[in-house]
């Protein structure tokens, strides 16, 4: 379907004489007038279904909304087309979407007369290409799931039979939410985005709903989470090869199109030169883009591909959640590509072990939701057992229909967060249908070309999901505070008067050799003024430094963590701090020096 909009201040239109034999029939004095109305020329063409309609009638309503338009008319154009649906169908549609917008239109089959007066605005006139798009998300809503829960010695309970035990109330959370429907009630808004504001994570406002915009020290504690799941990932026991790429897609490529059928109307969409793009939704599209070009044998695999990829979801604005559910986000994706399905599932346990690694790093524990299809449980159950048993716990799993997803299993690891609000952090899931897709093959040693099996992952979710679930449990403690080594400043020098400062700058050019992140409060304030605000900002240690202090060679540290003070030399605080961040990655602070120079972010 093509469709023209013109902002009118008003429109006249009068038939004049029959165009086809299936013309609407009208009163032979009719005529119809508009003002203030945006006026949509459309051309019914082939292939156009009732699901054009529907996606004509969010486009239009989108551009009323735009432009404030006081009614809407539609008007009948074939001249925007010349590949035109069969007459039937273009009469039958025209009027579907004329009755869906609840508009007014021109008789349909006629040659007509008007006069028209279009608005000068930016919006006043517009075209657009509207296609018709298989939404299998609305698709696989009608689906019926079956729900069960796995114990640990691997039976499996309908939800409504299941005698959850102790220390499982976290579990009981999830099962109701997913299982049964069951609405959490609101508590207002969570304590962790007021945090979170204050570290310099916040929305976009000149932006699209969803996308977020990060500070100095938001940035710097992004980037060493990029750093450390770089480092994650690099570990495994096969190689990984971090790629990078485009975000922006070609629809009309077939093995895209069929991809993005997969999350429907999910998917961000533009055009450009007189093609139709999608922004991606994951660093799939590009890996397998990729990936489709590589020569291939059985001596390579398995491998793996990462990309830390800006990717855009268009979630309703309504289901948004600040740092968690975003319409532009950034996800550490890694694919690994296997020989076969024994080969997926030796290496999808070593993810599935590693998933929990991470998470019991903070302190806290996930609960799983596998879902399955029907076959894939059938045949595999004694896997699935095995998986099960790695933590003793029980799972929620859903089943689907074979057929209806590119994977067979997907599991989604799960916090309870402090709002008692079950969240997806990290995810694992087996792909046998993409490479098919793709054209992604590799020669297998008797030199037959086969298709890999693919399993996707993020370990620890994506970049923002990961920030959010540290902030969340820093709020589970009586002294909330992040880990040590992503803590944006993690020495606060406090100098009692000025004549202090210059040993407060000793100490600072020590600690900084040393790769910690350490800070001056040369502010004209008093000494609790000073620890309060760095107490504010959860600053790990905080050195009082006075005459007492450089009379004994010491510093007087107080701790965030335990809230008591003690004397330390120098080189003990450095060597508590190099042992609490051992292993994680480190970057340089990125702010002023010194507190009384920095601009009020």
């Amino acid at each position: 379907m093509k469709i023209l909009t013109l902002h009118s201040n008003w429109i006249k239109v009068k038939p004049v004489k029959r165009a086809v034999k299936n013309a609407e029939e009208v009163p032979e004095d009719y005529s119809l007038e508009g003002k203030e109305a945006l006026v949509v020329f459309t051309a019914i063409e082939k292939g156009d279904n009732e699901n054009t309609v529907d996606n004509a009638v969010k486009e239009i309503m989108k551009t009323v909304d735009q432009v404030k338009a006081k009614e809407i008319i539609v008007y009948p154009y074939a001249h925007l087309s010349s590949n035109l649906s069969d007459l039937d169908t273009a009469k039958k549609l025209f009027l579907l979407l004329s009755e869906k917008l609840g508009a007014k239109h021109a008789p349909f089959g006629w040659y007509k007369q008007f006069d028209i007066s279009v608005k000068g605005h930016p919006l006043a006139e517009l075209s657009k290409e509207i296609k018709a798009t298989e939404n299998l998300e609305e698709k696989r809503h009608g689906l019926k799931k079956n729900f069960y829960i796995m114990d640990v010695d691997g039976k499996l309970y309908n939800v409504d039979e299941y005698n959850f035990k102790p220390g499982e109330e976290e579990f009981k959370t999830l099962v109701e939410k997913e299982a049964l429907g069951k609405e959490l009630p609101s508590k207002g808004e969570p304590e962790y985005i007021k945090v979170m504001k204050k570290f310099g994570f916040d929305w976009e406002p000149a932006s699209d709903v969803g996308h977020m915009r990060y500070g100095p020290q938001a940035t710097l504690m992004f980037n060493l989470v990029s750093d450390y799941v770089r480092d994650l990932v690099s570990k495994f026991e096969f190689p990984v090869y971090e790629v990078r790429g485009t975000n922006l897609f070609n629809v009309r490529l077939p093995a895209i199109a069929e991809h993005a059928k997969l999350f429907g109307d999910r998917l961000y969409s533009l055009e450009a030169g007189n093609k139709e793009f999608i922004m991606r939704y994951a660093a799939c599209h590009q890996q397998f883009s990729m990936i489709k070009d590589w020569i291939l044998s059985y001596k390579n695999l398995p491998f793996g591909a990462f990309e830390i990829a800006d990717s855009y979801r268009l979630e309703q604005s309504g289901e948004v959640v600040f740092a968690f559910r975003l319409r532009r986000f950034f996800m550490p994706d890694m694919h690994v590509f296997c020989k076969d399905k024994k080969q997926a599932k030796e290496l999808f346990m070593t993810i599935h072990k590693k998933i929990y690694d991470e998470i019991e790093k903070l302190g806290r524990e996930y609960w799983d939701l596998y879902n399955v299809t029907e076959e894939f449980l059938e045949e595999n159950k004694d896997w699935i057992h095995e998986l099960v048993k790695y933590k003793g716990k029980p799972v929620l799993i859903s089943t689907v229909p074979q057929g209806e997803f590119y994977w067979t299993i997907n599991i989604e690891y799960h916090i309870i967060d402090k709002t008692g609000t079950p969240r997806e952090i990290g995810t694992v899931q087996m792909d046998i249908g993409n490479a098919k897709r793709f054209d992604i093959k590799y020669t297998n040693h008797e030199g037959k070309q086969k298709h890999p099996v693919i399993l996707h992952t993020a370990i620890i979710g994506g970049i923002e999901r990961y920030l959010y679930a540290l902030f969340d449990t820093a709020l589970h403690k009586k002294n909330p505070t992040l880990p040590l080594w992503i803590t944006p400043t993690q020495v606060r020098l406090c100098p009692v008067k000025d004549k202090h400062l210059d040993k407060a700058k000793e100490i600072l050019d020590i600690l900084e050799k040393e790769n910690i992140r350490v800070d001056v409060d040369d502010r004209n304030e008093t000494i609790p003024k000073k620890v309060r605000d760095a107490e504010e900002e959860w600053v790990p240690y905080i050195v009082v430094i006075g005459d007492k202090e450089i009379e004994k060679g010491v510093l007087a540290v107080r701790t965030r963590e335990t809230g008591e003070v003690k004397e330390m030399k120098a080189e003990d605080l450095i060597e508590e701090i190099k042992e609490r961040t051992k292993g994680y990655p480190f970057r340089p602070l990125n702010n002023a020096k010194f507190i009384s120079v920095r601009p009020h972010f």
